[in-house]
């Protein structure tokens, strides 16, 4: 399969570097943001494939971003990803998939599960 184009946003700098750079390094275009407001500004102005998107980040939350996202493109993959799966009670990634999230990844993963997710959602209709 070709390349997709993916679009990462994640507020960890290092690790939106690692995804970034693995993605690229089997054959993605990869995109990648630091923010949730500038994630969805490349979102609209470079319309991705694939979207992996942390749900906790500090300015727009991929909670915001996920519905808002599919609503515009309801063809687009999303990828919800975190390391805080329980908020109080509340299913983190649960709630992300409720919201319009193809399939959700709990940190920390290895490289070869993201892999693995975004091939699966690639092919997934």
């Amino acid at each position: 399969m070709p390349g997709a184009n993916v679009l990462v946003v994640e507020d960890d700098a290092e690790l939106l570097q690692v995804m970034t750079r693995a993605l690229q390094g089997v054959g993605h275009n990869v995109l990648s943001a630091a923010t949730g407001e500038a994630g969805l500004r490349l979102f609209r102005a470079e319309p991705p494939d694939v979207v992996v998107c942390d749900i906790v980040m500090p300015d727009r939350d991929g909670i915001e971003l996920i519905p808002e996202m599919k609503a515009a493109r309801p063809d687009v993959k999303l990828i919800a990803i975190s390391g805080r799966q329980m908020i109080g009670a509340l299913d983190v990634l649960g709630l992300a998939r409720r919201m319009g999230a193809d399939a959700t990844l709990g940190k920390p993963f290895s490289l070869d599960a993201l892999f693995a997710i975004v091939e699966a959602v690639l092919i997934a209709d």
